[in-house]
């Protein structure tokens, strides 16, 4: 693993950096979710931190393709690992996943294509991660889902500097995945 790349990929989002340059995706996702939430653009932050996961579940897992349910297949064990929340709630953040990134909406669907429960957003301080509601229905709080994706970029990195597999897997997926030039 190239430490300027691992540095390049993990930069501070709180700092902004102007154009041109090469800039880390992870860095561009996590800076531009913090502007989202500050401005309280729930749906973008969301799916943002959604991607965000998707991208480290990627480099986690050192492999892209999505065939067979290979998104499935990184993505929540790298939930699994790195967000300290419920058992209970895993499934449920994969299924939000799902809801804002393919229907755009916010209602997990069963193989079948029925509405299996929907989601609500929301960005209250100090409530929990989901939090059942009337009739099918989940509170997810964004903010608490923001604090779990840092948590869990911090915890993922701090592995990465002890693991070697992990490192392989980033130095695989890095020159795809990991930046990308703005002018």
């Amino acid at each position: 693993m190239n430490p300027a790349d691992e540095a390049l990929f993990f930069e501070n989002p709180a700092f902004y950096r102007p154009p041109p340059g090469d800039f880390g995706i992870l860095y561009l996702l996590r800076r531009d979710i913090n502007q989202s939430l500050e401005h309280k653009i729930l749906w973008l932050g969301a799916m943002g931190i959604m991607t965000g996961i998707d991208l480290l579940a990627k480099f986690w897992a050192g492999k892209d393709n999505s065939s067979g349910g290979g998104v499935s297949k990184r993505f929540d064990p790298f939930v699994g690992r790195y967000f300290d929340c419920p058992v209970s709630d895993k499934p449920l953040i994969y299924d939000l996943r799902n809801s804002l990134l393919h229907s755009f909406g916010l209602h997990a669907v069963d193989p079948k294509g029925n509405i299996k429960y929907c989601f609500q957003l929301q960005a209250t301080p100090l409530k929990p991660l989901i939090e059942p509601g009337d009739a099918g229905k989940y509170r997810i709080d964004v903010i608490a889902l923001h604090k779990h994706f840092e948590t869990a970029v911090e915890k993922y990195r701090s592995d990465l500097h002890h693991d070697p597999v992990l490192q392989n897997s980033f130095g695989k997926m890095f020159p795809k995945y990991g930046s990308i030039p703005i002018t």
